[in-house]
């Protein structure tokens, strides 16, 4: 089991509320964006995560929505608002290193639970 994929799909939680806590729920193109890059985060990660999928092309799905999360302030004009800006500059690193780190992982060096 990738604990990279169980805190992406946490990083995708935080994406859908972050607008709301941290009060940019007025910039639509900000908030839209973190809702539905959220959802699909935290869905495509959490199902990896907990399926235990072998393949690696849902991990880099999800690596490129971290990429996206990077540009997406500048592609939808919201880089001038400081804090939806560094919310997503921010996740989208750390979601973009956490899925290339899990999707380079083989599966003998993926920890397994012996639940």
């Amino acid at each position: 089991m990738y604990w990279q994929n169980w805190l992406n799909a946490i990083l995708g939680i935080w994406l859908i509320l972050s607008p709301f806590i941290l009060g940019y729920g007025n910039v639509t193109s900000a908030t839209w964006n973190d809702i539905i890059v959220g959802i699909l985060l935290a869905v495509v990660a959490g199902w990896v995560a907990s399926a235990r999928v072998a393949s690696s092309a849902p991990k880099w799905f999800c690596f490129i929505l971290g990429i996206w999360l990077i540009f997406s302030p500048f592609i939808l004009g919201f880089s001038g608002q400081a804090v939806p800006f560094w919310n997503n500059i921010i996740i989208g690193i750390v979601s973009a290193v956490l899925a290339a780190w899990a999707a380079s992982m083989s599966p003998t060096e993926a920890p397994v639970s012996r639940a």
